[in-house]
C-alpha cells in the first residue's frame, strides 16, 4: 500500500491503495464518503488517510460515514486475514466488535462517523453522496435497502460507487440489479488483485428504478443470462470472469434450481475457465444443496 503497511481486513493491498488514492487525489468534497460494511476498519482507515492528504480544504473537512452491524459471525474467524493474527479467537459469534473498530480507527476518529446496526433500518439522511463503497450488499433485502436509501443521493457526473463483491461468487443480486441500472453507470476501474469494480454515476436514475422492490422472481432465465454476460464482458481477466460466472451458478442455488445450477457449472468447466476458489466454493454449496 502507498506509504504504509497492509491494514488487517478483508481487503487487499491494491484495494487499500485505491481507497487512499481516491480520497487523496479524486474526491472533491461535493458529497459524502459512505462506507457500507467497514468491518474492522481497513476501508475506513485507508479513506481517512487519503482524506488527510487531499489538497482541497473542503475535501479534508469531510467525514467518512462508516456502517456495519459490528456483530461477529463464525465465518469471520475462518478467513485467511484473521488466521494467525491478534484477532484470531478474540471474538465469539454474536459478540460486538465495535470497540475493536474504534480502537483501530482511533487516530482518525475525528474524520469518522459510525453507524452501528442494520443499515436497512438506519437508512441515510438524504445528503449528497460522492463515493459509495458497497461491501454490505449481502442479500436481496440489503440490495433493496441500499438502492432505495443511498443511490438516490448520488451526484450525476460526480459520484462513484465501488462494488467490493462484484467478482465474488455469493452475491448474484449485485449483477442482476446492476444490469437493470447499467445505462446510468460506467465502469472506470477494476481494482487489480481484488473483487472490486468501480463505476462512475453518469446520469440520474429514474425514481421507478430506485423505488422498485427487486427479487429473484422478477428476473427470467433469459435476463439472468444477459445480465451475467454483461458483467463478464466488463473484464478480460479469466479468473475474474470465472468468479462472476460462479455467481450465476449461485443464483440458481439460491432460488433452489439445483439442476440449472449444475448445468451452468458444467458450462463453466467446459469453457476451460480456471478452477478458482470461488468455483470450488460454489461446488461445495451445490453439493450441500443436493
Amino acid at each position: 500500500m502507498v506509504g504504509s503497511d497492509w491494514l488487517l481486513g478483508m481487503t487487499t493491498h491494491a484495494e487499500q491503495s485505491y481507497f487512499e488514492e481516491y480520497a487523496r487525489d479524486i474526491y472533491s468534497g461535493s458529497g459524502a464518503i459512505v462506507d457500507l460494511g467497514c468491518w474492522l476498519g481497513s476501508t475506513t482507515i485507508a479513506l481517512a488517510k487519503g482524506l488527510a492528504e487531499n489538497p482541497s480544504p473542503q475535501a479534508r473537512a469531510s467525514t467518512i460515514h462508516a456502517f456495519d452491524r459490528f456483530v461477529w459471525e463464525a465465518w469471520m474467524g475462518e478467513t485467511s486475514c484473521c488466521r494467525g493474527t491478534e484477532i484470531e479467537g478474540k471474538f465469539k459469534p454474536g459478540e460486538s466488535f465495535l470497540d475493536e473498530f474504534h480502537k483501530r480507527t482511533a487516530p482518525w476518529a475525528d474524520r469518522i462517523k459510525v453507524y452501528a446496526g442494520d443499515l436497512c433500518q438506519i437508512g441515510w439522511g438524504g445528503a449528497p453522496i460522492e463515493f459509495l463503497l458497497i461491501d454490505a450488499m449481502k442479500s436481496w433485502e440489503l440490495a433493496n435497502g441500499i438502492l432505495r436509501d443511498f443511490y438516490p443521493c448520488l451526484i450525476p457526473g460526480k459520484s462513484y460507487i465501488l462494488h467490493q463483491d462484484f467478482a465474488h461468487f455469493y452475491e448474484p443480486w449485485i449483477h442482476l440489479t446492476h444490469y437493470r441500472l447499467r445505462d446510468y453507470f460506467r465502469v472506470v476501474h477494476i481494482v487489480p488483485h481484488s473483487q472490486s469494480f468501480v463505476f462512475e454515476y453518469v446520469k440520474k436514475l429514474p425514481d421507478e428504478l430506485l423505488t422498485a422492490s427487486y427479487e429473484p422472481s422478477l428476473f427470467s432465465d433469459e435476463e439472468v443470462d444477459v445480465a451475467f454476460e454483461y458483467s463478464i464482458s466488463l473484464t478480460s481477466d479469466r479468473e475474474t470472469r470465472t468468479a462472476i460466472a460462479a455467481s450465476k451458478v449461485m443464483h440458481f442455488i439460491h432460488v433452489g434450481d439445483t439442476s440449472k445450477a449444475r448445468t451452468e457449472l458444467d458450462a463453466i468447466v467446459s469453457q476451460g475457465l480456471p478452477i478458482t476458489t470461488d468455483l470450488q466454493n460454489v461446488l461445495a454449496q451445490l453439493n450441500q444443496s443436493t
